[in-house]
């Protein structure tokens, strides 16, 4: 990687740019977000990508109150961790439930991009 100390070798990498932008050489060619040679990298073995391409949907926040659920059906065992508590506002008993609690309650939105957009107050329990 080019930094402004000159080039440091990188060995793993969170992504934090969609699919479509991450390697102009590979997806969209006008894309100056990504990474030229990038996923030429990646498939060499030079570099990790932790969260890998095509894995975007298994971080989306309105996917994740639905992940035990998830591991018991492909997997059949009970999850290892909890889930933080989370509510799906559209299911009627998890609306009534946050309307009743909104200010102490996070609020993040599911469709905020970035999530630094999301209107949310964060209490630790």
């Amino acid at each position: 990687m080019c930094t402004t100390q000159g080039l440091q070798r990188v060995d793993v990498i969170y992504r934090r740019v969609d699919d479509d932008f991450l390697d102009p050489g590979v997806f969209r060619p006008g894309s100056t977000l990504g990474c030229p040679g990038l996923m030429r990298a990646y498939r060499t073995g030079n570099v990790n990508i932790c969260n890998a391409v095509g894995t975007g949907l298994a971080d989306d926040k309105s996917v994740y109150p639905h992940v035990p659920e998830m591991i018991r059906f492909y997997l059949g065992e009970e999850p290892i961790l909890q889930n933080v508590p989370t509510w799906m506002c559209r299911e009627p008993d998890d609306l009534r439930y946050v309307l009743d609690r909104l200010l102490p309650l996070a609020q993040p939105c599911c469709a905020a991009s970035p999530p630094s957009r999301s209107i949310a107050r964060y209490t630790a329990t």
